[in-house]
């Protein structure tokens, strides 16, 4: 009861100060993990559950559910195509290239790991999140084509990279022999063919069914949002039933329901991005007080390096190679690098990994860890005044170069958890 008093009293402090503290470093990323850190073990002592127990185990997987949910439902294949030359680059060629630099950098750095390990920490750390990013993609002064690219690419890669913590964690579980050699190639098709049929079918039926009886005014658009959060757990759920990755199922039901119902559906509006948002808000208190502290206590200089490897190089060099042949500015191509922040799916990532006991399981969980809580202090503090002086950049270099491809002008894609999509 004390432990839901306080995350209840947490959310309420927040919404008190949220447009107060828009432009100082105080993120609600950072915000709740403080918060979270107040309430663990080292602090009151209000949330004490173990961090490997149950409960915090569905929670997080619930929010990661709701989460690529939400995102694969905004993006739609129009926004895509329109925005292709961000996110299309960075999405097929960028984040590829970020899991390999992961994986090799961890492979020098981290030595207690085995190869597939550290391929796996490459895949967990890969994917970017739009919820750490809203100083840096929401300022309406960056150019709408920098701004719209990154929330579509950052809508994206959670669950492109699903596939390949699928892959590398059988392919770690079967060099452990807790899995048959066939094992890595069975897990992909059922992560890949199977998960995503799955997910494909059931939103395609469910979104049909919608349309179809609110047409003849049958159903209530109110109740709307409960039936899209229906199809997500219904896809995660059989696709979890048949040994495939619920996640994946998930991201293409969000994906197929998007296309079939975005702009039909009457009663969807925002309830889905405000649940997000909770939700994300939750798994960052829950990060602070259970996973934070530990991960700091266990930090060594070869794991603080890693992850500021993996928050610089590791983001930079991929963006800056996508963006070959673009035409795109410096200043440009290093805003685009610095947006990169490891969240909310890096933790669930790494909640996956503590399920199945290998040797690299507990160093995994401590550096992913480490390395949201390094980004999420390095990103409050840079991202509002790096957002402004890029602004200012553009502001003046496009008064004297108006054929700059940073300004190209693009309709605002889909509202995303936390950000407000401006044009102007």
């Amino acid at each position: 009861m004390a432990a839901v008093v306080f995350v209840a009293a947490a959310l309420l402090c927040w919404v008190l100060v949220a447009r107060r503290l828009r432009t100082t470093v105080i993120t609600s990323a950072i915000f709740f993990a403080a918060c979270g850190v107040l309430a663990g073990d080292r602090g009151f002592s209000i949330i004490t559950v173990p961090a490997s127990s149950e409960a915090v185990k569905l929670v997080l997987e619930i929010a990661l559910v709701v989460v690529l949910f939400t995102d694969a439902v905004a993006t739609s294949a129009t926004a895509l195509l329109r925005e292709r030359t961000l996110p299309l680059r960075l999405l097929g060629f960028g984040m590829p290239l970020s899991v390999l630099l992961g994986w090799v950098v961890a492979l020098l750095l981290l030595p207690e790991l085995s190869l597939w390990e550290a391929a796996l920490i490459g895949a967990i750390l890969a994917p970017t999140d739009a919820a750490l990013g809203e100083a840096v993609v929401s300022n309406p002064r960056v150019p709408a084509v920098v701004r719209d690219g990154l929330s579509v690419e950052s809508g994206l890669n959670d669950g492109l990279a699903l596939p390949f913590v699928t892959v590398f964690l059988a392919l770690t579980l079967t060099a452990n022999g807790q899995a048959s050699a066939v094992h890595p190639v069975e897990a992909f098709l059922r992560a890949i063919v199977l998960s995503s049929g799955f997910g494909v079918g059931i939103a395609w039926v469910a979104a049909r069914l919608l349309l179809v009886t609110q047409d003849r005014g049958w159903s209530d658009p109110p109740w709307q949002p409960l039936a899209l959060l229906g199809v997500a757990a219904i896809a995660y759920l059989v696709a979890d039933a048949f040994d495939g990755s619920g996640f994946i199922a998930v991201w293409a039901a969000g994906a197929t329901t998007g296309t079939v119902v975005r702009g039909r559906l009457t009663g969807v509006g925002s309830f889905l991005d405000r649940l997000a948002e909770l939700l994300t808000a939750v798994s960052f208190l829950l990060f602070g007080a259970l996973y934070l502290v530990p991960a700091v206590e266990h930090a060594t200089w070869a794991r603080l390096t890693f992850a500021l490897l993996i928050l610089t190089a590791a983001r930079m060099l991929p963006v800056a190679l996508a963006l070959v042949r673009t035409g795109m500015s410096r200043p440009t191509v290093l805003y685009v690098g610095w947006f990169g922040p490891r969240g909310l799916a890096s933790l669930i990532f790494a909640g996956v990994v503590v399920e199945n006991e290998f040797p690299g399981a507990n160093p995994i969980v401590n550096v992913v860890m480490l390395t949201v809580a390094m980004w999420i202090v390095l990103h409050g503090v840079t991202a509002w005044w790096g957002a402004e002086r890029y602004a200012n950049w553009f502001a003046r270099t496009s008064h004297d170069r108006p054929d700059l491809p940073e300004g190209g002008h693009s309709p605002p894609v889909a509202r995303r958890r936390g950000i407000s999509r401006h044009d102007g």
